[in-house]
């Protein structure tokens, strides 16, 4: 079994005209896989009920970076990341 976990920054951009939400991620390597070769429909429904259940039917798109060791975007508290 891989431990590794994924950093990922997920955007979730709505229908309608407000702020897009912004999110840090880790995931398992399983989901990782699981999302890197899903089609946009399926990325959302693995994403949106962990992070935002409450404007599940109001995501029109999900945008992600996945950050790795990327150092540009920086994450200042911990406790705001998101294991799934």
């Amino acid at each position: 079994m891989n431990d590794t976990k994924v950093r990922v920054a997920i955007s979730l951009i709505y229908h309608k005209a407000v702020k897009p939400g912004l999110f840090i991620v880790d995931m398992s390597w399983d989901v990782w896989r699981k999302f890197l070769f899903a089609s946009q429909r399926v990325r959302q429904e693995i994403i949106v009920p962990k992070v935002a259940p409450s404007v599940e039917g109001s995501v029109k798109e999900l945008v992600w970076i996945p950050l790795g060791n990327q150092n540009k975007l920086q994450v200042v508290d911990e406790n705001a990341v998101i294991s799934i």
